[in-house]
């Protein structure tokens, strides 16, 4: 190894130019041509290097600043040791063809060949240092004075070596050969493979052996390294950890040289330590009786520095490859590999028919706003885990997006049904027991996807559907769901501008007592009116504004509004409650309970006034999530009613934990109602199980006098339905409280 002279020596740097006389340069000097056509980088280089020496020699500079100046310097200076040479000159290819030109036209097989680039874009990969025979390649950013001087060093080290050894042609063939094989391995078992094999050509002994490796630095591993690869006899010893190979000599070997971190004989044979310079060291072991001295020192020296910069080039492609084709995460192929699996589908049709579908997590956001990315990480992790343990053999899983996952394979092994199953149990994580559903987007593998990004897409159009449906939809793409995704974007754009603009405005349907008909209660309703007058339905715009995160904020407002209606109306002697409507998004907003105690506190409406409906889908959906939330609502004072009940899943143990204030029948069930000879069979249930828990109930959509007379025949305490009242406008509602109460007391009077 070289060292730096002290800056105040004399004589410190040579430097030359194109038409000094070779015969100038004597043997003190390494002689370094730098090709570049920017001079300020040949002067950079200079002035970066010029008070060093390397292995016992100062350095001399030769400047080109082109390829065809490079190549006639170099016929009338054969003893140039490394040429640095830029990428990008007078063409985006002359520094390759020039390399070409050097090692075929002029026959120079002994100068070190640096290639530099001050693009990225530009540099070589490991298929292009193979065949231009580059000893290394660098970003010129990179190449600081201290990476000047290693990158140099190991350039004449190797050029020394060369020089020295040419009486030695045959074992420095071999030596050659086995580095630029090595660096076409991609992976590091095939590396590893490789390298035992070299090894065993150098030596002269049968290929057989350990490549061991994983973790940092030895004496720093998380965990002891590991058999990356083996041959022989030892082939079954592939995979294992070293503290699991026993009391072996081999074992034994190859401890020591991780403990030393140099190369050691024992074990009778020869443990050849790599060191990395990503911390990635590594030993490989070859097994022999009596390895000798087969190799000069210095050929030995450069084996183990090719092998160690070889390993180091593998493992960056390794984690290149990871990071184009991987999830960091969860381990998943990611959306490039799988467009690629796809593609690959369309090169070779398969024999029968194949589906793509996109799982998208309900809600993913809001649970990771609520819990942290800890706790989403793990979902994801879990979720991934699931899907993977049901795919088969023939389905390729993926992650294609932060909460998307994917699937690819055969059409029968890929129904949405099936699938959405095994993400039904609850996911346990820290203790809670965090309940998931998914919608799906699909698409039927045919000859219009034109690629596998393309395929994805289209997938994507149907999930959007789906998610634009509700909760634990599925939809396949269809030439009509590309219209209508279409349509609902615009639907999504106007509802925001309508947001913005203070075009929403809320209705309010009343509730009356079921005995008495006396009105107790208004449930406020979203409404919005488009810029030709016409209302929007609520069941469009409402189910865009939750699945694009647009119901936060719009359900806030509602909110506030709502409460703020319910104060003036109390104060003009309506003391009615509030009920207002609440998503599952909004529930897992972090804060929301403190948004709400907020708003009492601004519209002076005392708790007990206002009351949150919740379907019944969404309050069993994560019941750990759910009733804490809903849990210090209570606390507060707040009511809570379970809405369209019937319509999911609930269970008695369940509803008991969130302990409602109301149950309110679907209005799909009070027509029931109206039916010849009875029918309302789901209502009556409902009303005798709310008796029983001790909680009240309000039908929906009571529309006719029959239905009212069953529902109180049935004892249900409240009702709400155009019988009494359509939504009212918010200037509509005094005069309408009014002639109810004066009707309330025309009734009570007689």
């Amino acid at each position: 190894m070289g060292h730096q002279r002290p800056a105040d020596a004399e004589d410190q740097l040579v430097f030359a130019t194109e038409g000094e006389d070779a015969a100038a340069a004597d043997a003190q000097y390494w002689t370094i041509l730098v090709v570049d056509d920017e001079p300020d980088v040949y002067t950079a280089t200079c002035m970066a290097l010029r008070d060093v020496e390397i292995l016992g020699r100062r350095l001399r500079f030769l400047h080109a600043a082109s390829s065809i100046d490079a190549f006639e310097l170099l016929k009338s200076h054969p003893d140039v040791a490394v040429v640095m040479l830029d990428v990008v000159m007078e063409s985006e290819s002359a520094g390759l063809d020039l390399v070409v030109r050097i090692r075929d036209e002029l026959k120079l097989a002994k100068p070190r060949i640096i290639l530099r680039t001050g693009q990225p874009g530009y540099a070589p990969e490991m298929r292009a240092i193979r065949e231009y025979d580059i000893n290394d390649y660098r970003i010129k950013s990179e190449l600081t004075r201290t990476r000047l001087f290693t990158v140099l060093t190991a350039a004449l080290r190797s050029y020394r070596t060369l020089d020295a050894m040419e009486a030695n042609r045959s074992d420095l063939q071999a030596l050659l050969e086995a580095q630029t094989e090595l660096l076409g391995a991609n992976t590091m078992p095939a590396f590893a493979l490789g390298v035992l094999e070299r090894m065993g050509m150098l030596f002269r002994v049968p290929g057989e052996g350990l490549f061991c490796g994983g973790g940092r630095r030895a004496g720093d591993f998380d965990e002891p390294p590991r058999v990356v690869a083996a041959t022989g006899r030892y082939a079954d010893w592939s995979w294992r950890r070293i503290d699991q190979l026993g009391d072996t000599p081999e074992a034994h070997a190859v401890e020591l040289a991780f403990a030393t971190r140099r190369s050691v004989h024992a074990g009778g044979g020869l443990a050849l330590y790599l060191p990395s310079r990503t911390g990635s060291d590594a030993v490989a072991w070859l097994a022999t009786v009596d390895l000798g001295h087969r190799l000069e020192q210095e050929l030995f020296e450069l084996f183990v520095q090719n092998t160690a910069g070889a390993a180091d080039g593998v493992r960056l492609v390794e984690r290149l490859r990871d990071a184009a084709y991987v999830d960091g995460l969860t381990r998943l192929a990611n959306r490039s590999a799988l467009a690629e699996t796809i593609d690959g589908a369309l090169r070779v049709p398969p024999d029968g028919p194949m589906r793509l579908l996109l799982i998208d997590i309900d809600q993913f956001s809001e649970l990771n706003e609520t819990f942290g990315d800890r706790i989403g990480d793990a979902l994801l992790h879990g979720v991934a885990a699931r899907l993977e343990a049901g795919a088969g053999s023939a389905v390729r899983v993926a992650r294609v997006a932060n909460d998307t996952f994917a699937a690819f394979g055969p059409r029968d092994a890929l129904v949405p049904a099936d699938w959405a199953r095994r993400l039904d149990p609850p996911f346990e994580v820290e203790g809670l027991q965090i309940g998931l559903s998914v919608s799906f987007g699909g698409v039927e593998f045919n000859r219009e996807c034109a690629s596998g990004g393309e395929a994805i897409k289209m997938a994507y159009s149907a999930l959007k559907r789906a998610k634009q449906t509700g909760h634990r939809s599925v939809a396949f793409y269809s030439h009509e769901v590309a219209t209508e995704i279409k349509e609902r974007t615009r639907l999504l754009h106007g509802l925001r501008q309508a947001f913005d603009q203070q075009h929403l405005f809320l209705m309010y349907q009343p509730q009356v007592d079921a005995a008495s008909g006396r009105v107790v209660g208004l449930e406020a309703l979203m409404r919005w009116r488009a810029d030709d007058g016409r209302l929007v339905p609520p069941d469009r715009f409402i189910p865009v504004a939750e699945q694009s995160g647009l119901i936060k904020d719009l359900g806030a407002w509602a909110m506030r509004s709502a409460i703020h209606r319910a104060a003036a109306l109390r104060a003009a002697g309506h003391g009615l409650r509030m009920a207002v409507n609440v998503s599952m998004s909004q529930l897992l907003v972090p804060g929301f309970e403190q948004m709400v105690g907020d708003a009492l506190d601004e519209g002076g409406l005392p708790a007990h006034a206002l009351e949150i409906e919740i379907t019944e889908s969404v309050a069993m959906q994560s019941p750990d999530i759910v009733l804490p939330k809903l849990g210090a609502l209570k606390a507060m004072g707040v009511g809570v009613a379970i809405d369209d009940f019937g319509t999911g899943y609930s269970s008695l143990s369940s509803l008991e934990k969130l302990a409602p204030d109301r149950l309110k029948i679907d209005r799909s069930f009070v027509v029931g109602l109206d039916a010849e000879g009875g029918g309302g069979s789901i209502a009556e249930m409902i009303i005798d199980l709310a008796r029983t828990l001790g909680f009240k109930v309000v039908a929906e959509g009571v529309e006719t006098l029959r239905q009212r007379r069953r529902l109180n025949a049935l004892g249900c305490h409240e009702l709400q339905g155009y019988l009494f009242s359509p939504p009212l406008m918010v200037d509509d509602l005094p005069g309408w409280l009014a002639h109810a109460a004066l009707a309330d007391s025309d009734v009570d009077a007689a």
